[in-house]
């Protein structure tokens, strides 16, 4: 029985949405142009907030967990599904993250040596996993609530400054250049970060189930979507009005060189090496009960326990691997993938299709059907435009 009061499921809901992916958006803004990325960002959020709460009532009806519902409405083939693109998002969540921590300390590594250091910014991918591998061993989230809240204060820090440097720029210097009201030619890609953005999806169900009355659940969501859309329009308009064509893919890397703006990266930067372990806690769940099967997690033995270290261990230094691969160049196009591929199936077409096995009205199957179809076409769509721009 869930013990939070709706004021707490709201913090925890704000809290899940707002976190690294909002820095992504005055870069993916670029893509995008002005209009089109705000219009856009609404109408992502209107979308997400139909498909959370016909989510709702199916897990209310149901009950369980994001896979349990999936089992009990579909089968387990539709909860092994579940299970992977949670793994996807989560797992791609982070690797990004660990480009956006290389990208901030090799920022402040240069500014401390005066520009003179020869380290590749990439390379401090390494130095972040070192710290989030062995927090990754901690089985029990609740004793690194400590580490939640340093990466609460620190990102909030970091948002403010972020604000405060943006309307400085526009204040002293005016608009940067070359801003657009829409871009024609990669506005896919901000359609994939737009979706990356909303990255609490993962949360919404363990919310509910947290709540001492989860009837209140679907006010919640639509106070807290509310609040988390305003924060995305604000920063993403802020920071490409400020900064034009130029905008980073990472805003914090536009901000001038001086003690605050070295201070605001390098707190970011371990704020995000304190909330990794969090976003992978729910695919190493799901990746070790894939490896050991159910009943593992009473087992006493020593042996088991570093094995499973060993497990946790790998999915972050995959994490890393690909991260690397990546690198800061094709951090946006990364971001933007995550989105689409990763996202799009578990924002739009599963609540979908899980609304449509326990609603009897007509109409609302008709709509769950358009929902998951448009799901799925913007998903290929997408992924499309993003390949293309590797390529």
């Amino acid at each position: 029985t869930g013990t939070a009061s709706t004021g707490k499921a709201l913090f925890m809901l704000l809290k899940a949405f707002v976190g690294t992916g909002v820095i992504f958006l005055p870069g993916s803004f670029v893509s995008g142009g002005l209009v089109f990325s705000i219009i856009l960002l609404i109408f992502i959020a209107a979308i997400c907030l139909v498909a959370f709460q016909i989510l709702i009532i199916a897990q209310q009806k149901t009950g369980g967990s994001y896979g349990d519902v999936a089992e009990v409405l579909y089968g387990p083939w539709l909860r092994y599904i579940v299970f992977f693109f949670l793994c996807l998002s989560q797992m791609g969540f982070v690797a990004s993250y660990l480009i956006f921590i290389s990208q901030n300390l090799g920022f402040v590594a240069n500014s401390l040596s005066h520009c003179t250091s020869t380290v590749d910014s990439k390379y401090y991918i390494w130095v972040a996993i070192a710290f989030i591998v062995p927090i990754t061993w901690v089985r029990k989230m609740e004793r690194l609530s400590w580490a939640a809240i340093i990466a609460d204060v620190f990102i909030l820090f970091g948002l403010i400054c972020v604000i405060y440097f943006c309307a400085d720029q526009i204040a002293r210097n005016g608009s940067g250049p070359n801003i657009l009201t829409i871009n024609s030619k990669d506005f896919g890609l901000m359609i994939g970060t737009a979706v990356f953005s909303f990255e609490g999806i993962g949360m919404v169900v363990p919310i509910i189930e947290s709540m001492r009355e989860p009837k209140k659940f679907s006010m919640v969501l639509n106070i807290g979507i509310a609040i988390v859309t305003c924060v995305f329009v604000l920063i993403g308009t802020l920071g490409y009005v400020a900064y034009g064509e130029h905008t980073q893919a990472n805003v914090t890397s536009n901000l001038p060189a001086g003690p605050l703006s070295i201070t605001v990266q390098f707190l970011y930067a371990c704020a995000i090496v304190l909330t990794s372990p969090f976003m992978l806690y729910p695919a190493i769940n799901i990746i070790e009960y894939c490896v050991f099967g159910d009943g593992h997690s009473r087992s006493k033995s020593l042996k088991l326990k570093w094995e499973k270290n060993f497990v946790r261990s790998l999915v972050a230094i995959v994490c890393a691997a690909v991260s690397f691969g990546v690198g800061s160049e094709g951090l946006n196009k990364f971001v933007s993938l995550v989105g689409s591929l990763a996202c799009m199936p578990l924002c739009f077409i599963i609540p979908g299709m899980f609304h449509y096995k326990v609603t009897d009205d007509y109409r609302k199957k008709i709509g769950d059907v358009i929902l998951a179809v448009w799901g799925f076409g913007i998903l290929i769509y997408t992924l499309y435009v993003n390949i293309n721009s590797w390529i």
